[in-house]
């Protein structure tokens, strides 16, 4: 297994699959997609893609004046979920990130995987909320780099 920059459409596919129950119209590309220094981070195994993870340049109030990037997006194909890809994915853009000098990574966690992200060093910061296109229970997670 490799993980590598991929383009943003490459990662729709998953995104609309695992994210999005495979709705029909679901949206599965995000505004950030497309900011500047944005990349998108594919897991492949035999050129398929096992799981993806966008990122971009983005503040948290919970993290004042430090550089921040915003997870977005990380979703892994359900055959291959809990065999440590998603972990995979994690460790090599956190590597990525503090050698480029990055001083957090943070996402809006679904609380289903809030406990995924607290195995990796991740930590709940705020309220929870709902979104309301989805309606699912999502929290702000945050590691310090």
């Amino acid at each position: 297994m490799i993980v590598e920059d991929v383009p943003a459409k490459a990662t729709h596919d998953l995104r609309w699959r695992i994210l999005r129950g495979s709705r029909p119209g679901a949206r599965v590309e995000f505004p950030e997609d497309t900011r500047p220094g944005a990349f998108h981070l594919a897991v492949l195994h035999a050129d398929t893609i096992l799981a993806v993870a966008s990122f971009s340049t983005e503040a948290t109030p919970y993290r004042p004046r430090r550089s921040a990037i915003r997870l977005r997006g990380m979703a892994v194909d359900g055959p291959f979920q809990q065999h440590g890809i998603g972990r995979l994915l994690v460790t090599t853009v956190v590597d990525r990130l503090r050698t480029e000098g990055v001083d957090v990574l943070w996402c809006n966690a679904r609380d289903s995987a809030a406990g995924f992200y607290a195995r990796l060093g991740f930590e709940v910061e705020g309220e929870g909320f709902v979104l309301p296109e989805s309606g699912i229970a999502h929290h702000v997670m945050v590691l310090d780099l």
